[in-house]
Order: C-alpha cells, then sequence, then structure tokens
C-alpha cells in the first residue's frame, strides 16, 4: 500500500515530535503493509507554514535514518497545503511542493466553511498550470458534510478526492463515517492516507479491508496502490479517470 497523507517528519508542525515518533510511524505502516508514505506537513493553514527547502531537507534526513535502520519503506516528499487568497500566487512563486516535487499532484486542504464556486475556480485555475488538485480529507469537511454534491463538482473541474483510512473506521465519528462510506460505493475517492499525528491510530489496513467489504478488491487496490502510485511516478491519469468516474 501507499499512504498518500502523513505528518511523519519530526519536529516540523503538529505530526511527529521528534526522530523516535517519525520512525515509530513509520514502523506501524511497515507492519500493516505500506510500503511508501507521502510526508505532508501543513502549509499556510493558520498556524504552521512549512518550507518547501525545510520539507525536502527532512525528507530526506528522514529517507537516510530509515534506509540505517533497515525499515522497508519509502518516504517521498509533499505538503498538505491550505486553500487560501494567496495559494496561486505561492505556487507561481515556486513556493509550494507537489507530490515528490514532481509538479503534477497538489494536496489541498479545505477551510471547514467555503464558497464552492471559488473552489470550483481555483481548481480550474491549477488545471490550467498543469496541476491536478487532491482534496484532503474530504469526508471530514462540516460544508461536504451537508453539501455533498460539491464533491461531484470538484471532480469535473479537474481536482480528486483522498479520503482518511481512520474515517473509514470511525475514528472520526458517524459524519465522517457515512461520507466515507458513500464516497467510496460511488466510486469518488481517488486515493486514501492516515493523516496519522500524535495520538491518533494507523489505520491503513483496516481501511483496505473496509474498502473491499463495500467495493471489492479492485478498487481496494486502486484507492490504496494504483491510484497513489501514478501520483508518485507523476503519472497523467485524467483521460482514464474521466471515463471511469465522469460516465
Amino acid at each position: 500500500m501507499i499512504d498518500t497523507h502523513a505528518h511523519i517528519l519530526p519536529a516540523m508542525d503538529d505530526g511527529a515530535t521528534d526522530q523516535a515518533q517519525s520512525m515509530a510511524f513509520a514502523e506501524r505502516a511497515a507492519n500493516q503493509g505500506v510500503k511508501v508514505v507521502c510526508a505532508t506537513p501543513h502549509v499556510n493553514d493558520g498556524v504552521h507554514n512549512c518550507i518547501k527547502a525545510d520539507i525536502l531537507a527532512a525528507c530526506r534526513a528522514l529517507s537516510a535514518q530509515l534506509v540505517n535502520q533497515g525499515f522497508p519503506i519509502q518516504v517521498v516528499p509533499g505538503a498538505e497545503v491550505r486553500l487560501t487568497h494567496d495559494l496561486l500566487k505561492d505556487y507561481d512563486n515556486g513556493r509550494l511542493l507537489t507530490f515528490n516535487d514532481a509538479g503534477r499532484w497538489l494536496l489541498v486542504e479545505l477551510p471547514d466553511l467555503f464558497i464552492a464556486k471559488a473552489v470550483c475556480l481555483t481548481i480550474r485555475q491549477l488545471a490550467d498550470r498543469g496541476v491536478t488538485p487532491i482534496i484532503a480529507h474530504a469526508e471530514r469537511n462540516p460544508t461536504l458534510w451537508h453539501e455533498p454534491e460539491q464533491i461531484d463538482a470538484f471532480v469535473r473541474q479537474g481536482a480528486r478526492i483522498q479520503i482518511t483510512a481512520g474515517s473509514l473506521t470511525g475514528d472520526y465519528g458517524p459524519l465522517a463515517l457515512k461520507a466515507s462510506k458513500t464516497m467510496v460505493k460511488k466510486d469518488q475517492v481517488f486515493c486514501l492516507g492516515s493523516d496519522i499525528h500524535p495520538g491518533r491510530k494507523y489505520r491503513m489496513a483496516a481501511a483496505r479491508k473496509a474498502i473491499t467489504k463495500w467495493a471489492g478488491e479492485p478498487i481496494a487496490r486502486r484507492l490504496t496502490h494504483d491510484n497513489a502510485e501514478a501520483i508518485i511516478q507523476d503519472i497523467d491519469l485524467t483521460d482514464t479517470w474521466d471515463r471511469q468516474v465522469l460516465r
């Protein structure tokens, strides 16, 4: 499996507090069959604003430590970027880190309250730049609980949807569980992430089991591996996804 959302870098944001906790997170991932973890610290969330160069350096350091200790897991760089008025300007100025610093896929966190038309416009503007935004933990967003039709609108504009593994096991409450289950059954989900932080359980294996039960093994593999592999390899799946989901 590939974990596309993890706060595994030490002392960067509200994720792993130190190197020891980063290694503990990596051990949990490896024990559940995860081979690749995308390190995605917060950017512009109102509290944390991790810098691209710092993320890349921290990722290299953690990767070296994993190799030295014989962990069978790869860490690739990324960032969880809060959608703000400055997002496009920050991207154009080279401040934002796409997955694996490859340029095509960008993890975007929506605020709890947002104007759907403004989000759709930003998605289109990113698409015009060759960037596919992935909406982080969409099933945990209160606005999307009440306006689930916006999910299809975002996908039609070019975004993709990520959900949190723990939502599929009820860790984030009944509304997130219901939303994530509905998204999986409607085939709206593109990829899965642990969103691991201190105090949270690592749920990738349990989430894959739940997806298999609700939607079948082929979809479980696509959400936990195939689409994520395309992300870290910088592969454009636009045509395939459009034929599959927007039919």
